[in-house]
């Protein structure tokens, strides 16, 4: 019966220190000692009381942040985020330079992101959320990620997702910003990408993510954009297979890793977007004693890099509202990881046709029609490898972007070409803690084909930039 109270009054003392506030965690340590002088409790079951979690626990994950859970891991919520500060130095070609349209020589520090984040899940590990907003953007375009994320069947097999995000398509569009081997993603891929969108998704990585597979319709009006203007939505498949293991979606092999990783992914996008989605109109404007009209062209619209992309080519309507877009971009890529190697290839080709109405298809003078069809496409290939294992890192990276095959102009010298545009990049990289704290810096030729120079003769535009960027995530 003594034995009885005793173990009553120990189990009575460890209920107590376990309904004790968080902050007085000290104190319960310290009853346990008195505790186990007493002979109440073994040592053993001193231990456990003290490593049971009492109360909201708080802890820092590298490359995720401060972490707050409840004991029973129904509620997490992580608070982290990143900044990226960057020096650029562009040289710009002679023949092109031009101070009063602000084409000149220049060099610049700014920070192209800081960005804090907020995520977790909420009553089951099951339904994850995120909120994330970048505090260098102005106006109503802070907001980057939002949305809910809940796990239909578990193991990674099915799950649904609805709210803002990137739209799953390009391999190195789904590569945070923050886990680039270079200072930006690829001239091919920042035109050609469709970037964030609301939207909702099917989607899961089972076997380990040994196989990926994405399904999403999205609003055609991209980031932060107003809802859509008819019954169009962008619609977006993507389909990866990781046959050595899951390779992750993360530039640069930090980890060293000890056995080959290969990961291959196409993906297919399909939307129609009206003309003003992506442009406004263009206006005439007549000489007060008569002549011929001049044409102010019409200005970008949204956030989405492929419709801004080929807005040159729809921005001479006076009726943008009357055209739609249909467009078929389709991609595939590689990426490849191995003792300090790191290897990625991406392609893209895009077929955009126009659906114009017999008012647009016969415009008034200046106005004009758009084409009939457009076929922008574009690839990169870069490769990266660690001279010191997990901390310098060299890099070179070549991208191309046709922004139509069916266009041509005729150079100075008499020579018909398609206008191109090509990026030759190196870059010397100094990973402090892999991606979590790095020096990166990438420099070479930005090259713009077939473009008219100060003296009016079409020629080709060659840039040399320097970008210099220290990244630190907390």
């Amino acid at each position: 019966m003594k034995r009885l109270r005793l173990d009553c009054a120990a189990t009575l003392a460890i209920l107590l220190a376990a309904s004790a506030l968080p902050a007085a965690r000290a104190n319960a340590r310290d009853l346990s000692d008195i505790l186990m002088d007493k002979g109440l409790i073994t040592r053993d079951e001193k231990a456990e009381a003290d490593r049971t979690p009492t109360g909201p626990t708080i802890a820092y994950k590298e490359g995720t942040g401060f972490v707050f859970a409840t004991p029973d891991n129904r509620f997490e919520l992580d608070l982290g985020g990143y900044a990226q500060f960057r020096y650029t130095l562009t040289d710009v070609d002679n023949a092109y330079q031009n101070a009063g349209k602000g084409v000149e020589d220049s060099q610049s520090f700014d920070f192209p992101r800081v960005r804090i984040w907020l995520q977790g899940h909420a009553f089951t590990p099951r339904l994850n959320y995120k909120f994330e907003s970048d505090f260098t953007a102005g106006g109503g375009d802070i907001p980057r990620d939002y949305y809910l994320d809940y796990a239909l069947v578990t193991d990674g097999w099915l799950n649904l997702k609805g709210g803002q995000w990137k739209v799953p398509f390009s391999r190195q569009e789904m590569t945070s910003d923050s886990k680039q081997e270079f200072t930006d993603r690829s001239l091919a891929v920042n035109n050609l990408r469709f970037e964030r969108a609301r939207g909702v998704q099917m989607y899961g990585t089972p076997l380990n993510s040994l196989v990926e597979y994405y399904a999403g319709a999205f609003n055609t009006t991209g980031r932060n954009g107003p809802a859509n203007p008819d019954n169009n939505f962008l619609y977006s498949t993507r389909l990866a297979v990781n046959p050595l293991g899951p390779i992750g979606y993360s530039e640069a092999d930090t980890a060293w890793t000890d056995t080959p990783l290969l990961g291959i992914g196409v993906g297919y996008a399909f939307e129609k977007a009206r003309a003003d989605v992506f442009t406004t109109k263009a206006t005439s404007t007549t000489p007060s004693g008569g002549g011929t009209p001049t044409l102010t062209a019409g200005t970008k619209v949204n956030n989405v890099p492929f419709l801004q992309t080929i807005q040159p080519f729809f921005n001479s309507l006076s009726n943008p509202g009357d055209v739609t877009a249909e467009v078929n971009n389709l991609e595939g890529d590689m990426a490849f990881k191995w003792m300090g190697i790191f290897l990625e290839a991406e392609y893209m080709h895009a077929w955009v046709s126009s659906d114009q109405h017999a008012d647009a298809a016969t415009p008034i003078p200046p106005f004009k029609r758009a084409p009939n069809s457009l076929e922008p496409w574009g690839y990169n290939a870069q490769v990266g490898y660690f001279v010191i294992p997990k901390k310098l890192e060299l890099a070179f990276r070549y991208s191309e972007l046709t922004p139509d095959q069916d266009t041509t102009v005729k150079k100075s010298n008499g020579r018909v070409i398609v206008p191109r545009q090509q990026e030759i990049l190196g870059a010397v990289n100094y990973y402090f803690w892999g991606h979590n704290l790095k020096l990166i810096s990438d420099f070479g030729q930005v090259v713009s084909q077939g473009v008219k120079d100060n003296a009016g003769n079409v020629e080709d535009r060659d840039d040399l930039r320097l970008r210099v960027q220290v990244q630190l995530i907390f």
